[in-house]
């Protein structure tokens, strides 16, 4: 199994990043502009694009006090069902660390690297929407 791991620094509170993550309105501003459901623990979100393959299905497994989301792949493309993504932040000095971890990916999934890349660009994405309170979805 692959794990993919990412990390940025947002110019922004913790706080602010924490809720662009756990909230519909923020998963519009840097993921998707089409977003059911809900972001709290042992909810789930539905994530549907128009332009990729989808739609994404994740329960929220871990939502601890603004430092720790954990998602859990229910249904999506390709091998993508069971996987991980978790996210960790910390504040350092007003700006905010953010660790994404994808966990679980089988290794021969023939997808597993445009999957690492389209992580990394939701992460930019959710930079520039935090840094810059700019809508900007990544997938649409």
């Amino acid at each position: 199994m692959t794990s993919h791991s990412h990390q940025i620094t947002v110019v922004a509170t913790k706080q602010r990043v924490y809720d662009a993550i756990t909230t519909e309105r923020g998963l519009r501003g840097w993921y998707t502009p089409s977003v059911r459901g809900s972001a709290g623990h042992g909810e789930r979100l539905q994530l549907d694009f128009k332009s990729k393959a989808g739609p994404f299905h994740w329960k929220v497994n871990e939502v601890d006090s603004g430092s720790v989301v954990q998602w859990e792949c229910l249904e999506g493309p390709g091998d993508s069902p069971g996987t991980i993504a978790t996210f960790r932040l910390a504040e350092v000095e007003g700006e905010t660390i953010v660790e994404l971890d994808h966990d679980g990916i089988d290794d021969a999934d023939p997808k597993r690297k445009t999957c690492n890349s389209m992580w990394g660009a939701l992460m930019l994405h959710l930079k520039r929407f935090v840094e810059t309170g700019k809508a900007d979805p990544a997938f649409v």
